[in-house]
Formats: structure tokens, sequence, C-alpha cells
């Protein structure tokens, strides 16, 4: 357990465990044939794919060794399921039928270790998309009234993957701060001054057009101080938009996510500078413990607006500066003139909070 041994009231009353969970990781929802055993078996055995891709951040599990028998006794690790059934839109033919299943934690860990790989529970970054659509020469941005099949398709991507998703309100204040120009030219400054209202999340650019038969989109990740772009292309608008959630969080999980926990944690020892008092305490603790990278942590010493921090860390000091990268509020700070007070060699990463 993470623990600290300075202003611990701070942490117990500032922390929030809504706020340290992904929600929805160990369940999943998906179509069903009907109520046989036959069919609930073979719905199980998707869901806890489901269930795996989502926790882990990683889509391509199938190829990985063990995967296999992994799905054979996903029934095993059933906690509890249940129907819903959906009307059928035309007459005469069949209700629509799901099954949700949800898993047992341990068993869902014990299952993603097997496969090399580990539980992203904590610390996912919220993703804000603004989507400009190209039909026939006019381009528009994603209205969520009238878009409806796109606005679901995009929410049912991320749901698959665990992926937290706002998509803007576009009312007359997002449509007077942000042109369709701004996000097809990709003009950084007026998109981050755009996103301002909605907090601190990361932004995702999708410029959706359809080419003949098939729709393509061209996307870009906006990250502190960089761009992350790429492509997706499908035989639908829906599909496309998919595609590229997919691709995004694929991307964050490639970069931000250590494997497994088997080889164990790395120690290291953090300076936080700006820590002015019991409200910066407060959110610094709170990003800490949404770091899944972090196993535990303890405060070894607080001293004027520095806290100096000593934490393990699952994948080791380089995926813990790549995963700190995505924090805006952190600025890292190469140096500071009393580094050599925590002895040579001790200090590894100095932030400063902003």
């Amino acid at each position: 357990m993470k623990s600290s041994r300075l202003i611990f009231f701070c942490f117990l009353f500032f922390m929030s465990p809504a706020l340290l969970a992904a929600p929805g990781l160990y369940s999943a929802e998906v179509p069903v044939a009907d109520a046989s055993p036959e069919a609930r078996k073979a719905s199980i055995h998707q869901a806890f794919e489901e269930v795996l891709i989502k926790a882990s951040g990683h889509r391509n599990l199938r190829g990985r060794r063990g995967m296999q028998a992994l799905l054979e006794h996903a029934e095993d690790h059933v906690q509890q399921f249940r129907y819903r059934s959906e009307a059928a839109e035309t007459e005469g033919a069949a209700d629509k039928r799901w099954i949700w299943v949800a898993f047992e934690k341990g068993a869902v860990q014990k299952a993603l270790r097997n496969l090399g790989l580990s539980v992203w529970e904590k610390g996912r970054p919220e993703v804000l998309l603004w989507l400009v659509r190209e039909t026939n020469g006019h381009r528009a941005f994603l209205d969520p009234e009238k878009d409806t099949d796109l606005v679901q398709a995009a929410k049912e991507a991320a749901r698959q993957r665990g992926l937290p998703l706002l998509l803007p309100i576009m009312d007359l204040e997002d449509q007077s701060a942000l042109r369709i120009g701004d996000v097809w030219t990709v003009d950084r400054e007026s998109i981050e001054t755009a996103s301002i209202r909605y907090g601190e999340p990361l932004v995702l650019l999708g410029r959706l057009r359809q080419a003949g038969n098939e729709w393509t989109a061209k996307w870009t990740l906006l990250l502190p101080g960089k761009e992350q772009d790429f492509s997706s292309a499908a035989a639908s608008a829906e599909e496309t938009l998919g595609a590229g959630i997919d691709k995004a969080m694929d991307w964050l999980a490639d970069q931000y996510v250590p494997g497994s926990d088997l080889g164990g944690a790395e120690p290291l020892l953090l300076r936080f500078l700006g820590i002015d008092g019991l409200r910066e305490y407060a959110r610094l603790i709170r990003l800490l413990d949404l770091l899944d990278v972090i196993s535990e942590y303890a405060i070894l010493e607080s001293s004027g607006d520095q806290l100096l921090i000593q934490a393990k860390v699952r994948g080791g000091r380089d995926i813990l500066v790549q995963r700190l990268s995505l924090e805006t509020v952190l600025t890292p700070v190469v140096s500071i003139p009393d580094d050599e007070a925590v002895g040579p060699g001790r200090l590894e990463l100095t932030y400063r909070l902003r």
C-alpha cells in the first residue's frame, strides 16, 4: 500500500476513491444468441477477451502464448452475469440479446500476468476529441445532436478500450472559440485555448473524409511539447472513427503502461518543488495515487516548498518519465542548487508543480 509519513490527515481528507480506478475494467457486455448454455459460454469467452483488452490497454492479445487456454477457462472466473434484450427495429426481426458479465479482479490480473502484461487500473488520461467530417466537399464539426451514429461509435470504441473520452458540447462557446480550419490544419494554440473549458485532457484531433467507397481519417494526438500522428481507413465513417480511437489507445498503452509486475519495481528518489501548502500537497498526492507505475511511495522530507519522495516504480525510470510527461501540471527541472543534500547519486528526478 502506498504510504506517506507526513501530513497523513491531509491524504485521508483529500483522496477520493472514485478517482483511483477506471470504471468497468472487469466487466463487459456483449451480444448473445439466446439463453442456452452453449450461447452463454461463447459470449462469456468474448466478454473475457474484451475485459483483458480493456484492463491491460493492449488490443492484440490473440497471438500471445496462452491466450486460447485463458479463454477456454473464462467461465471459471465469472462473478455474476445478467441478460438484457432490445426490441427489434423492424417488424418480424428477432429481438437483440446482450449478456453483461463481471469477472473476478484477481483472476483478470493473474491472466494478464500469464500473458506478460499488467492491469492499467489507474491514471488513464482523459482524451478530448475534436472531430471534423468532410462529405462532398463540405466540412463540419461532429454534432452531438445530429451525428448520433458517429457519437455512439466513438463512445463504444472508447468503452471497449477503457479510454475516458470527452466530446465537445459544440455550443456557441465552442463554435466561437474554434474554427473548422483550426482542426484541419492543427492550429495548436487555438485548439488548446478552446479545450481549456474541459479541464486538462489530452486532445485528439480527427479529420474524417470520404474517398470513393472508403472513409479515411488523419489523427493527431496533442501531447505536452509534441504531437503523434496516425491514420485509419474503413468502409464506413463509424468504423474509421472506431479504428482511430483504437490507435490512440494503442499508442498510449505502448508508451505509458509498464509490462508485467513479475520483474518487480525499481526504487527511485523524486523531488517535487512548488509545494507551498496543503492544497498543493493534496494535488501532488492525488496525482501520485493515480499513477499505476508507482506501486508504493514514502515521503522522506518536507522542507520549504519541496517534497522528497522515495518511490518504487513498475517498469523503471524511463516509463515514469514518459508517464509524467502527460501531466501538464508538472514541469521537469534539470537540477537545483541543493541536489547534493540528498547524497551523491541518489536524486533521480525533479519536477515543479504548477
